[in-house]
């Protein structure tokens, strides 16, 4: 993506608020991993109302890495700063994070390794980020669920409270879309969600999926199959589908079934990430 379509993508916001949400309290550039020249940074989003010595429940933003160049600007776009400020209005801290991009397979252990290391700094320096450790939930976007969700699915229950999925892949597995090698294929099941559906649904938490209706066929059928898949192991999952919906339709789509969404996925934070953990499927 060259610097002109990144500005424009990256000034883009998402289409819900909430009153007084872009006033809130903002720490940035806290550093979370460091290795050879690499430094990776995040920001907190946090309620305005926020009490010295108080913790609340916190939700990671895991951005889409399929473009290696922007990889480390995830910060600087309004979608992920516009949640991160509708999450501390919520009652919650936002964290954005900017982790490494993906040029191929190989890139997923780096990726998935980053997306580990922030919910290990997060629970580790806890008390000092005025952060719950065992009220965490990751929200990934795009391509972001094959290493959100395995980092949500591989952490303690006890500190992963619940996971989202925005219009994301679940899936590397179907040979109809991704070719690989057979030694490749630990390592895509490893980063593809539906294979934890497959091997251990009792261990997964509470997950809302949203998805979007006019998405591409190889990122809804991998949804399709992982919502299917979710029912017939009795994992408690909301879904949520955009018809009319593009990739990305929290910022592209604005209309009302966006917002619905988006206001749904507030609910669902605020029932899990106050221990209230679900049973049901919900779907419109």
């Amino acid at each position: 993506m060259d610097e002109e379509a990144f500005q424009a993508m990256a000034s883009k916001r998402i289409v819900y608020s909430l009153p007084g949400m872009e006033n809130g309290l903002v720490r940035k550039d806290i550093l979370f991993k460091t290795e050879g020249d690499l430094t990776l940074k995040m920001d907190l989003y946090l309620p305005d109302d926020l009490r010295t010595g108080e913790s609340r429940p916190a939700v990671i933003l895991v951005s889409g890495g399929d473009a290696s160049a922007d990889a480390l600007r995830t910060r600087e776009i309004g979608l992920y700063i516009s949640y991160g400020q509708l999450l501390a209005a919520s009652g919650f801290v936002g964290i954005v994070f900017d982790h490494r991009g993906l040029e191929g397979y190989s890139q997923f252990r780096e990726v998935g390794a980053d997306t580990d290391d922030v919910v290990t700094y997060v629970r580790t320096h806890a008390a000092s980020l005025s952060i719950d450790p065992e009220r965490l939930c990751i929200w990934a976007f795009s391509a972001g669920p094959l290493y959100g969700l395995r980092t949500a699915f591989h952490t303690s229950p006890a500190a992963i409270c619940c996971a989202v999925a925005y219009y994301g892949g679940m899936t590397l597995l179907n040979k109809k879309y991704f070719h690989y090698a057979a030694e490749e294929e630990p390592l895509l099941r490893e980063f593809s969600p539906v294979s934890y559906l497959r091997e251990t649904p009792a261990s997964i938490p509470p997950l809302f999926v949203a998805r979007a209706g006019l998405d591409r066929p190889f990122l809804n059928e991998s949804i399709d199959e992982f919502v299917q898949l979710a029912i017939a192991g009795s994992v408690p999952i909301t879904f949520r589908n955009h018809p009319e919906g593009l990739h990305g339709f929290d910022i592209l789509n604005d209309d009302e079934r966006s917002r619905e969404i988006i206001r749904a996925t507030l609910e669902f934070l605020k029932t899990h990430l106050n221990s209230h953990p679900g049973n049901s499927l919900s779907s419109e």
